[in-house]
């Protein structure tokens, strides 16, 4: 049975009256999310309207995928009043937006995207005394490890000794919604991994994982190791979270804990073409990192490969799901089914 949630209303049918019956209308909580136009936010949509009607927080010029019934609320995340607007009749909150950049330049806008933003969504979802904020982070605002280790939730945030911009500041936006836990809202954190599916637009690329493999332009299997997951189960997972999460509680969403070999050698084997047969060795991924460090100090960072990547690439981020599995049934199957669906709509859309 679906849990009700505060907010949901009831009417009486007049026509049946002289029938002696009454029929109640069920009308559905309403969910207020950002970053719906998005890869996760695609997929999250129909998931959350098995429970929900839905408004979204909607950038000018963008619009919501066909078949979804969504109320827009036209603004972005800096702007106070879109938010007041969208959280206002809410009965929970799903915040999914956020600035993903490697680039050191983008470091004080992902600040005011990522943290200064999320304290205010947080704040205004408090005041509008919704029920549930459902805050989905990353799994890199937990911990990584130099040798092959799996980290659960309780692991200390380390990532800040390798100055990357955007682990530190989805670490800084979890602790601005713990503020608010503290001041009487009711929030769940996420934490999801790297995840396949269709629709990705980083994924796609010559110069993504995915399209260098299919194209034979990866000369080197990539060094560490990585948690990956079909973005479908992790959109279940999050559901589960938003239904059953415990308020001030964070939840790792992982899948399958890979080294970068194993990684590439399953999406090789999806497309059917060979893998690289070499590894790239950490110690000299380290080194890279550093010198092309010192060079965008003077020419400034150049995707895909920045020195933010390199420092990340030789590390471990390996992580358990037993929480989210033992607390709100979370399941995730092999990453495989997420890397086909990713791979057959690179082929039906090439560019």
């Amino acid at each position: 049975m679906r849990r009700a949630w505060a907010g949901e209303r009831s009417e009486l049918d007049p026509g049946t009256a002289s029938a002696n019956r009454c029929y109640v209308a069920r009308v559905s909580p309403l969910c207020f999310v950002t970053g719906a136009t998005g890869f996760v936010g695609r997929h999250l949509l129909p998931v959350l309207a098995r429970e929900y009607r839905l408004r979204v927080l909607v950038r000018p010029g963008r619009t919501i995928a066909d078949g979804i019934d969504c109320e827009p609320v036209e603004g972005h995340l800096e702007d106070r009043d879109a938010l007041r607007r969208g959280v206002a009749g809410a009965t929970v909150v799903v915040h999914l937006a956020a600035l993903v950049s490697f680039r050191r330049e983008d470091r004080a806008l992902m600040q005011r995207i990522n943290v200064d933003a999320t304290a205010t969504l947080a704040a205004l979802a408090r005041e509008a005394e919704v029920r549930r904020l459902l805050h989905v982070s990353t799994i890199s605002a937990i911990a990584c490890r130099d040798r092959p280790e799996v980290v659960d939730e309780t692991a200390p945030y380390n990532y800040g000794r390798l100055r990357i911009g955007y682990c530190d500041t989805k670490h800084a936006a979890e602790r601005a919604v713990l503020a608010e836990v503290d001041r009487g809202l009711d929030a769940v954190i996420v934490n999801p991994p790297s995840m396949f599916g269709a629709g990705d637009p980083r994924k796609g690329g010559d110069d993504s994982l995915l399209g260098a493999v299919r194209n034979g332009r990866l000369a080197f299997a990539p060094p560490g190791g990585l948690n990956v997951a079909n973005v479908a189960d992790v959109c279940d997972g999050m559901l589960a979270a938003l239904l059953r999460g415990r308020s001030g509680e964070r939840y790792i969403l992982g899948g399958e804990n890979l080294t970068g070999r194993a990684l590439v050698d399953r999406i090789a084997e999806i497309f059917g073409v060979d893998a690289p047969r070499r590894t790239l060795p950490g110690w000299l991924v380290r080194c890279a990192a550093a010198a092309l460090g010192a060079l965008e100090r003077v020419r400034g960072s150049r995707p895909p490969v920045t020195s933010d990547i390199l420092r990340l690439a030789p590390r471990f981020h390996w992580f358990s799901s037993a929480k989210a599995e033992r607390e709100l049934g979370y399941r995730c199957g092999p990453v495989d089914a997420g890397i086909r669906d990713a791979a057959a709509d690179l082929e039906k859309n090439p560019d």
